[in-house]
């Protein structure tokens, strides 16, 4: 033994085995092929009746080798053939693994020819044979194995097995009777003793499940073979007994990891649909689904849509990142990160939805969950959506979720009865201060944001104006835009059946299909509004078409009975407009933009406008008198139109009277003695009924007395243009 296979090597050898069944044990098929090349290296030359062949690896526990020797052998060369054999039938193992079975057949028979009175290759060889059908062969090789010295601890399991794919249910109730009595009786072993047996379908999937999680508390965190099988099992179990289930997450993970994520997706989706307010749910079928998509968008988008915006703002899911990350790095984490980690989340989110036509949706994934999101963040503002079973935790979830649960109804009538007690808060509010609270803001942003009505409020959130009009053109489903053709209304006919589904905010509401149509005819009228805004205070205004805007704004705010505050509106944002324009020296553009408003608003919100314009109309025709190389005849128009606008402007008239002189003066020095006295004649008019307005004015009264006299000096001088 000294010259060929020394006791260092032997055990060497043993070790190597014993990583290799270990690493068969975690999945590693890789690693486990290694350590038993290692073994066989160290042994395989000096095996007796070795042959020279692919080296392999796999563990075997109670693989039949035990201490009784081959005859003819003495006991060291018996140590080397005990360890050989040990490795060939890892080796086999592993091809097994890989589904190379004839691969491992031929390695098991070379543990065999090592060790004809061991169980570990005549047991691997039946279960190798099991694999291809051959259910006589593997019962042969079975049976010999159970009739060995030391018998293989998994024999009359495996042999069930055979008996039962064969279609004998005695002899495969006895294996597994046996193999009870013997201990060897495991989970995966007890479900199929149960289906054998009659047992109700019910214990059978349970059997089925607690044979899944053996198989993954065996696995490593590879799993390998390991994660298929435990998919399997669940797979198998749902099909007897579809849940609900405890622990759906981690069957769910299992499944994914079995290659099996349509099942994941399915009994999640069953586990949503108890209990929706579950975060630990929601949240691994948000992950499942994302993960789900592909590049032709056969993924339901939708769903995973719905999933995460629930994820976002469910309070539970929070609490548990807060608190796996303080115990991760053991410091306290504060509450106030949630906000920043949530909009850190949804960012990353939206950079993996797809483009619209990528993902086979009407609406883009990206809006879809900007809006679904947005209307969860409205209703945690109202406390949630109570949950369907009595005392259960409040959903706050998007319309998308609602629809998915079939609760649109529902979510109309607790819409509705919200808008009521915020009504009779306004109310009440009222009996008590001049000015009440407008509570019902709340409502009216829930109603829209729960109905396709979201998409138009949300692109005006984004100050996308134009986009929100293309939106609010077309709120039907595909089946009403079918029938209806392009001159139907914009809204789902009065009985269509998706509705609801598409619409659960308005769901409750009396007139719902009408209540919805004026509620986008009143988007639509913010739409143009802030389209008139834009032109009118982009860097290149374009008055005419802000113009535009505004006048059809007017016109549908009658249809809406909103005229009078629509006007208001337009003004507000003009006069804000001018004001900036104003202060920053840019007194031409303010002229401007109050001149647009100006010929679209009516009499009854002019004066607002007139009296801001005059102001402006001011200080241009002042800035420009005093700029010298100015002409005075626009100044003088500027004040003409400011006096015209606002007499009680007293710098106005002033100024109007100075530039009226000077303006006299130029015409005199020019040539044009007629209108230098049209001019002055003006003047005193102006300066006349100035004083009007501010009596015993000393200014007011030099500046006339000093045109009066510039008029009877010019009116005696001869003009050459009259001979």
């Amino acid at each position: 033994m000294t010259a060929q296979t020394t006791s260092t090597e032997l055990s060497h050898a043993e070790q190597a085995c014993t990583e290799g069944e270990s690493a068969l044990t975690r999945g590693d098929t890789a690693a486990a092929e290694n350590h038993f090349a290692k073994a066989l290296e160290l042994v395989g030359a000096n095996a007796p009746g070795d042959t020279a062949g692919d080296a392999g690896g796999g563990p075997d526990t109670d693989a039949g080798y035990g201490p009784d020797m081959d005859a003819g052998l003495g006991p060291e060369a018996e140590g080397v053939a005990r360890v050989a054999a040990r490795a060939w039938t890892g080796a086999g193992r592993v091809r097994l693994a890989r589904g190379e079975t004839e691969d491992a057949e031929a390695e098991f028979e070379r543990a065999r020819a090592l060790r004809p009175a061991a169980a570990g290759p005549l047991h691997w060889l039946g279960c190798a044979a099991a694999h291809r059908g051959d259910l006589a062969a593997a019962e042969r090789h079975l049976t010999a194995s159970l009739a060995c010295a030391v018998p293989h601890g998994r024999s009359l399991v495996q042999r069930a097995y055979v008996h039962a794919r064969a279609g004998d249910k005695d002899a495969a109730l006895n294996d597994l009777r046996a193999a009870a009595r013997a201990g060897s009786l495991d989970d995966d072993a007890r479900w199929v003793d149960a289906a054998l047996r009659g047992r109700p379908a019910r214990e059978v999937a349970l059997r089925l499940r607690r044979a899944a999680l053996a198989a993954l508390a065996d696995s490593g965190p590879r799993g390998g073979a390991d994660w298929a099988r435990a998919g399997e099992l669940i797979a198998a179990a749902r099909g007897l007994d579809p849940g609900p289930w405890p622990s759906a997450p981690l069957y769910a993970v299992a499944l994914v990891l079995g290659g099996r994520r349509a099942a994941a997706v399915a009994l999640l989706g069953d586990a949503v649909g108890n209990d929706p307010a579950d975060h630990r749910v929601t949240h691994t079928l948000a992950v499942c689904l994302l993960n789900s998509t592909d590049k032709a968008g056969s993924s339901p988008w939708e769903r995973c849509v719905a999933a995460w915006a629930a994820v976002l703002h469910d309070a539970g899911f929070w609490e548990h990142v807060l608190t796996r990350a303080a115990r991760r790095y053991d410091v306290a984490v504060e509450r106030s990160l949630v906000p920043a980690l949530r909009a850190g989340l949804r960012e990353v989110l939206e950079r993996h939805m797809p483009d619209e036509a990528d993902a086979g949706t009407r609406v883009a994934p990206g809006p879809l969950l900007q809006r679904e999101a947005d209307a969860a963040k409205l209703l945690a503002a109202v406390g949630g959506f109570p949950s369907a079973r009595g005392g259960g935790a409040p959903l706050f979830c998007g319309p998308l979720r609602i629809a998915e649960l079939g609760r649109s109804a529902e979510f109309g009538a607790f819409a509705a009865a919200l808008e009521d007690s915020f009504a009779a808060a306004r109310q009440q509010a009222s009996a008590y201060a001049s000015t009440a609270p407008a509570p019902t803001a709340a409502y009216t942003s829930l109603t829209y944001a729960f109905s396709e009505l979201g998409f138009a409020q949300l692109l005006l959130g984004q100050d996308k104006a134009a986009d929100a009009l293309t939106a609010l053109s077309e709120l039907r489903c595909s089946g009403c835009r079918k029938r209806g053709g392009p001159g139907a209304a914009a809204v789902c006919e009065p009985a269509c059946g998706r509705f609801d589904e598409l619409n659960p905010g308005y769901a409750g509401v009396p007139d719902k299909h009408l209540r919805l149509s004026l509620d986008a005819r009143g988007l639509a009228l913010e739409a143009r509004l802030s389209m008139g805004r834009t032109e009118m205070t982009s860097d290149r205004p374009d008055f005419g078409a802000a113009a535009a805007y505004w006048r059809r704004a007017l016109v549908h705010s009658r249809e809406l009975d909103r005229y009078r505050e629509t006007q208001t509106a337009i003004v507000d944002m003009a006069l804000g407009a001018a004001r900036v324009a104003h202060r920053d020296g840019r007194l031409s553009l303010a002229v401007s933009t109050l001149d647009a408003t100006r010929s679209v608003i009516g009499a009854n919100e002019r004066a607002r406008l007139e009296g801001q314009l005059a102001r402006v109309l001011a200080d241009r025709g002042i800035s420009g008198a005093n700029d010298e190389e100015t002409l005075l005849d626009q100044p003088a128009a500027d004040l003409r139109r400011s006096v015209a606008f606002n007499p009680h402007l007293l710098r106005a008239q002033v100024s109007l009277g100075i530039v009226l002189r000077g303006l006299a003066a130029a015409r005199w020095s020019s040539g044009s003695l007629s209108g230098a006295r049209a001019t002055l004649r003006e003047a005193v008019d102006q300066l006349t009924a100035a004083l009007a307005h501010f009596p015993d004015d000393p200014d007011l009264e030099a500046q006339r007395e000093a045109v009066i006299g510039d008029l009877d000096h010019i009116m005696w001088q001869p003009d050459e243009s009259e001979q």
